[in-house]
């Protein structure tokens, strides 16, 4: 019951914005449909998410692999002691050999746990590292088709924009991912206080705690936000990590009611595609699994596969978040520095344009540009027929 009236809220509250703020709506859209095309125009972007699970799941083989031998790198300590056993009359005695034993067994050394703490940070920071470059690439592509005006001569968007991650933005990719790091280990070592001192600690110390790693799980959200909008605006502009941020702060505050419907209301629909392919698994793997008689219990089957379909549905549309949020970013740059005259156009297309303050002086400009540009193109033909025929 209380789960239907906290959907019922959140889907009144989803309503009423849609319906006071259904100009903002109506740009989510248009993003949506741009993000859609624009993945159609480069379909190779869908399969990055797979690449990225690999590296992960290299990343992290290799870091168990270190850990067994930082688990067994202490000083090794022989533990010899001698068993008893009691030999009924008439047996042969136990062999000194199976009596006397001697275990070995590794003593920490004193900066142990130091090294632990390095090794998890490094756990942090080249999983957040890989996902920020992963993010960086996306972004790099999407760009590369917002500014450029003829669509058509862009040539491998998502390679090019892993070489440029590579070539050109590791080292904001590896500070703003170090910072994500820095406070998930942070709430990992407030995490173990807590658990340590779970039976000692006073109600208010432990509601303090609490209060403290709520407002870590927030500042990490904020900053993980502020860190992808960095990554897009490096992706098009080359600046560095700070200076990016400070830009584009600036930027989503200038135009932070779009901000909030697209990030609302967008994740909500978003929430709503991973939910209905999660839904159609689970019905179709019903029906399936339900007519097969040598299998008793479907239940189980049916989870897994609805778990692993709300994993894939999760990854795919990641790519196509990311490439809103790029979208936008890019929309509210061109709108700050163009204003559709003449010398100064916007590199947005026709159904973005339509959400421009001066939308309609824009649209004729654009109109008259392609004119003239369709007369020329008129004109150089003929002059080249008028050639020929001399």
């Amino acid at each position: 019951m209380y789960y239907a009236i906290i959907i019922s809220v959140v889907c009144l509250i989803v309503l009423l914005l849609i319906i006071f703020l259904r100009s903002r709506v109506g740009l989510m859209v248009t993003l949506f449909k741009e993000a859609g095309f624009m993945v159609m125009r480069m379909i190779i972007i869908l399969f990055t998410p797979i690449v990225l699970a690999l590296f992960i799941m290299a990343w992290a083989a290799l870091w168990t692999f270190v850990s067994g031998y930082i688990y067994t790198s202490g000083a090794a300590t022989e533990l010899a002691f001698t068993r008893e056993y009691t030999v009924p009359s008439g047996e042969p005695a136990v062999p000194e050999s199976m009596a006397n034993i001697t275990m070995v067994y590794f003593q920490d050394h004193d900066y142990i746990n130091w090294v632990w703490l390095y090794h998890l940070f490094g756990l942090y920071w080249g999983t957040e590292f890989f996902l920020a470059c992963h993010e960086m690439a996306i972004a790099g592509a999407f760009v590369q088709f917002y500014w450029t005006r003829d669509k058509r001569r862009v040539h491998f968007p998502v390679l090019r924009g892993i070489w440029w991650v590579f070539r050109y933005h590791l080292g904001t990719v590896a500070f703003g991912s170090c910072i994500i790091a820095i406070i998930q280990l942070i709430r990992t070592i407030l995490a173990y206080i807590q658990n340590k001192t779970k039976d000692s600690q006073s109600e208010l110390v432990k509601y303090l705690l609490m209060c403290l790693q709520c407002c870590l799980w927030c500042f990490e959200k904020v900053m993980k936000f502020i860190n992808r909008n960095a990554y897009i605006y490096t992706a098009f502009k080359g600046s560095n990590f700070c200076t990016s941020c400070k830009k584009v702060f600036g930027l989503l505050l200038s135009n932070v009611v779009r901000v909030g419907v697209i990030n609302c209301v967008g994740a909500f629909i978003l929430f709503i595609g991973k939910f209905l392919v999660v839904l159609i698994t689970g019905v179709l793997g019903y029906f399936m699994l339900q007519k097969d008689e040598n299998l008793y219990f479907w239940a189980i089957p049916v989870l897994i596969a609805s778990i692993f379909a709300f994993a894939v549905a999760h990854t795919f549309f990641s790519v196509y978040e990311i490439g809103i949020d790029a979208i936008f970013i890019c929309f509210a740059e061109d709108e700050t520095k163009n204003d559709g005259t003449p010398g100064r156009e916007y590199y947005m297309s026709k159904n973005l344009m339509e959400w421009v303050d001066n939308s309609g002086e824009a649209l004729k400009n654009l109109r008259r540009k392609k004119k003239q540009q369709k007369a020329q193109a008129k004109a150089a033909k003929s002059g080249e027929v008028e050639m020929e025929d001399k």
